[in-house]
């Protein structure tokens, strides 16, 4: 029996919101996504992005935690493997490889699936579009450029932890950028704030509740080099404002722990009964969250 490997990815970029997915008509006459024969010691992934630059002249970005295997048999007395990743492209500008394609064609979903000469192809990408509905931080959020600077995610939450106060990123009045500095507490993954129960803010979060909040940790300059040393993290997600008596009044109370830690019980209630009413308390749900820092 004879073995064969090959890889590739479902390619796809993002156009005013829509994504959209690459599909490579063949020479040969029919329509498939980038894939390749495994050669020499090549990884996995080199391979993948190999066969997508050679055919179509794109560099790519894969997207962590998806990848899909089908096995066929090309021909009797040889079993193939086919492992495809997701890939994500700044760029629709293609060069099509003369000797294999004859154009690509990027498309919808629902044109995709058409145009795809195999039924392996289809259920491929299907699987694709799903992993991406299921997790909208792999495709809304671009990876940062400065990768050596990059901090994971617990460290992010660590930074945020430390911070008494942040820059909250709305959509304004007539689209403008809006941002606000608040205090805020983090808990449970959920970032809490409070403020009136009027004003543009909540007119911002009403209209449309995505957001970043971001969180500087430490800002050090150091002219000598020319640089600074900083700690800074970005939170992304969407907001709502708290309703549920109890659940608001649990995040006034961490509030109150964050910022008075030294007060009494019975005041800390005292002063949150006293503005109960007249305050309104936001929760930030976050989907993603990206950190760096220097020195």
């Amino acid at each position: 029996m004879i073995y064969e490997k090959s890889c590739g990815a479902v390619v796809f970029t993002v156009k005013n919101g829509r994504r959209l997915y690459l599909a490579e008509h063949m020479v040969k006459g029919h329509t498939s996504i980038c894939k390749g024969h495994v050669e020499g010691a090549e990884t996995e992934h080199e391979t993948a992005s190999r066969e997508i630059r050679e055919e179509t002249g794109l560099e790519v970005e894969f997207v962590d935690g998806f990848s899909h295997t089908i096995r066929y048999s090309p021909y009797e007395g040889c079993l193939k493997d086919v492992t495809f990743f997701l890939a994500y492209a700044g760029s629709t500008d293609t060069v099509p490889q003369p000797e294999e394609v004859v154009a690509v064609e990027w498309a919808e979903l629902a044109d995709a699936l058409v145009m795809l000469t195999h039924q392996s192809d289809r259920e491929t990408l299907l699987a694709a579009d799903r992993y991406l509905d299921r997790h909208p931080e792999a495709w809304f959020f671009r990876p940062m450029r400065r990768h050596e600077r990059e901090v994971d995610r617990e460290r992010c939450e660590e930074i945020i932890k430390g911070g008494f106060d942040g820059v909250l990123s709305l959509c304004g009045d007539e689209g403008w950028p809006y941002g606000v500095p608040l205090s805020y507490v983090y808990r449970d993954g959920k970032i809490y704030f409070h403020g009136a129960k009027a004003g543009q803010k909540l007119d911002a979060v009403r209209r449309d509740p995505r957001a970043s909040f971001c969180v500087v940790t430490r800002d050090i300059v150091d002219a000598r080099r020319y640089t600074t040393h900083y700690q800074s993290a970005i939170a992304f997600g969407t907001i709502r404002e708290v309703t549920d008596e109890g659940e608001k009044r649990a995040a006034l109370r961490a509030l109150a722990l964050e910022y008075a830690p030294a007060d009494t019980p019975e005041h800390r209630e005292k002063t949150i009964d006293a503005e109960f009413k007249a305050t309104t308390v936001l929760e930030l749900d976050i989907a993603h969250m990206t950190g760096k820092e220097n020195g």
